[in-house]
């Protein structure tokens, strides 16, 4: 494990655990979409937040730029971790990402996280107005 990685973990708190996580972020309907990536997002009432990893066969057929994908998406969530509180987020991809163009994937990464965080906020808090009208 590199000394980065051991200062920004993504331990078991850090992931969606089974089924029903995966099943709360998309039945919450929101999501942000990207050149690559597309987003879901759902509050989870915790103070940190959970990722979770979707990638098809059908989007990206090799292994080996499936993990890559993988692994990009769990560096920047780490990264960023810190500012992303409350919410279960999940990405998905909807293009292989290769080497050359790892820069605008992390980019975009980072870009829908926090910006599927604050959509996920906004309509959290215009659900509950509506629900509370006092």
């Amino acid at each position: 494990m590199t000394r980065a990685a051991s200062r920004l973990p993504f331990s078991r708190a850090c992931r969606l655990d089974g089924p029903h996580a995966y099943a709360a972020v998309f039945a919450f309907k929101c999501w942000v979409t990207g050149e690559m990536f597309r987003v879901y997002a759902s509050p989870n009432g915790a103070a940190g937040a959970r990722l979770g990893i979707v990638i098809s066969k059908r989007v990206i057929p090799q292994a080996v730029a499936r993990n890559y994908c993988k692994r990009l998406a769990r560096e920047v969530f780490r990264a960023e971790r810190e500012a992303l509180a409350g919410v279960d987020l999940v990405v998905r991809p909807r293009a292989a990402v290769t080497p050359a163009s790892s820069a605008a994937a992390r980019a975009e990464i980072r870009e829908l996280l926090r910006s599927a965080q604050r959509q996920c906020h906004s309509r959290s808090a215009a659900t509950q107005a509506r629900q509370d009208p006092t």
